[in-house]
């Protein structure tokens, strides 16, 4: 909710507390080397990325996102990002997979430390949605 213009590649429609959403994964240039693996998925790194941590798409960023928020990220005419994109493409289920497996830890178990709350930004975007009288 604070990272205002990171850029977000991934926007996958992901069940969460019973309910079809659409949720965007955001890039990270410095996910710490003691982060465990299983809450991220890693791409080669940036010039920005620190030595021994990693770049990629971090799972526990992600947050829900409606289609008037979101703008297309372009990948076309930049190497780099050409290259990530087919690495997201060869990889979506995988990335798929992983994400929906860290919405159902975080249904089952509650939100990690520095994890996205999730359930506030739902209730704040619900109370966006409410016509006012």
């Amino acid at each position: 909710m604070l990272k205002h213009g990171r850029p977000c590649i991934v926007v996958l429609r992901l069940s969460f507390r019973g309910k079809k959403r659409d949720f965007a994964v955001p890039f990270r240039s410095n996910i710490s080397p003691n982060v465990p693996k299983d809450q991220y998925f890693a791409l080669p790194p940036r010039p920005t990325t620190r030595p021994k941590h990693r770049h990629g798409i971090h799972y526990i960023k992600m947050f829900p996102i409606t289609k008037r928020y979101q703008m297309r990220f372009r990948t076309e005419g930049n190497a780099y990002y050409e290259t990530i994109q087919r690495i997201l493409d060869e990889n979506t289920r995988e990335i798929v997979s992983a994400c929906q497996n860290y919405l159902a830890r975080y249904e089952q178990f509650g939100r990690s430390k520095y994890a996205v709350d999730i359930d506030r930004i739902i209730e704040l975007m619900e109370q966006d949605e409410t016509p006012s009288c």
